[in-house]
């Protein structure tokens, strides 16, 4: 298939999912939510899909933005030797090295990354949403980055996805399995440091959301008045070994806002999983440990992107807190009382947050 076909494809194949579904629900008799029996096996066949149709794509740096560069990387492997360097993401070096070993071409090796991109999504979703995994993963489909990082940036969207799992095993007290995903996720983005940090704060130090809601509104404080010197401090920090390239000053910059400045676009589109955490936890002040814990680490991490969001590329750094954009929303429909009319209503937000997804595609459409 023609690289430009894939994207397309894509979204028409998720658009064409939630507009049936979402139809379904906003027609249904019923005033409750109810149980699909059969929705874990049908999102585990279409995750399963997009694990061989996204992983056997089309090498195009047009289409796939990093994609070209990841497979240069792969086809200058060496598989002489393993070096575990704390200072470097092994577990990625360790993972093509691997695979370059047992003969495995390019494509063979993006479907691996493309399993472990998607299958733990699926399986963490199936941990939150155990009575209807496929109304949740319908969200993470449509999500407005997860066709990017499932294509583009392959490293942040395996070892997020990764963490999500690790955090579904933490809060069902199974420690060491969270631990290890912890340790491999680290070892594959450093980056994902920030919310696995987040996720501690949020089961044992910060247990009401709204504190970390304050946060995150200072944070927007703290961008606008020093932004730039913050930016600095945390390059300085060593957090990330990309910093430095993406943190370039908006001053060179000027003509590409899209990518770098103050992203107004990007900063109203994460305020609504914020909104969320306010509606279900101050202002109907429904308690759910697990969702209190979730986010306080979507706060903390978008916080942390706020501060330094006039980095160049700093959608990446934002999807340290996006990719638990989907479960934000989609975790109180279905497992707290929220209304009476609640499939309904469910039907009605999924169609608005992929027609937002659709929409931005078209806007930023390159």
């Amino acid at each position: 298939m023609d690289a430009s076909l894939y994207q397309p494809l894509f979204l028409t194949i998720i658009a064409l999912f939630c507009a049936i579904t979402g139809y379904r629900y906003v027609t249904s008799p019923d005033t409750h939510l109810q149980e699909e029996q059969n929705g874990w096996i049908v999102s585990l066949l279409v995750s399963l899909v997009f694990v061989f149709w996204l992983g056997m794509r089309p090498l195009s740096g047009r289409y796939f933005g990093d994609t070209n560069l990841y497979a240069y990387g792969y086809e200058r492997t060496y598989v002489d030797f393993i070096q575990m360097d704390w200072h470097s993401e092994w577990i990625w070096q360790w993972l093509m090295i691997v695979c370059k070993w047992a003969g495995f071409d390019v494509h063979a090796f993006f479907t691996i990354v493309e399993a472990g991109y998607i299958l733990p999504a699926y399986w963490a979703v199936k941990r939150f949403l155990p009575s209807n995994p496929w109304i949740g993963m319908l969200f993470v489909w449509s999500s407005l980055m997860f066709f990017a990082f499932g294509t583009n940036g392959l490293r942040n969207g395996l070892a997020c996805h990764l963490v999500l799992l690790a955090i579904s095993f933490l809060f069902d007290a199974k420690y060491v399995a969270g631990i290890i995903l912890f340790l491999i996720a680290f070892g594959i983005h450093r980056s994902v440091m920030l919310p696995i940090i987040g996720t501690l704060v949020g089961m044992y130090l910060i247990k009401n959301p709204k504190y970390a809601i304050y946060c995150w509104i200072a944070s927007i404080g703290i961008s606008l008045v020093a932004g730039g010197a913050a930016t600095s401090f945390i390059d300085s920090l060593g957090f990330d070994d990309r910093m430095t390239h993406y943190s370039e000053s908006f001053d060179d910059y000027k003509s590409y806002f899209s990518r770098s400045g103050f992203r107004w676009d990007f900063l109203l589109y994460s305020a609504v999983p914020i909104y969320m955490t306010w509606y279900v936890c101050v202002k109907r002040q429904i308690q759910d440990k697990w969702y209190n814990a979730l986010c306080v680490t979507y706060c903390l991490s978008n916080a942390f992107w706020v501060i330094v969001i006039r980095s160049l590329c700093s959608n990446r750094f934002a999807y340290l807190s996006w990719f638990l954009y989907p479960i934000i929303i989609v975790y109180p429909l279905v497992n707290l009382p929220l209304w009476q009319d609640q499939d309904r209503k469910i039907g009605l937000i999924l169609f608005a947050y992929c027609g937002f997804t659709l929409f931005m595609q078209i806007i930023y459409w390159r």
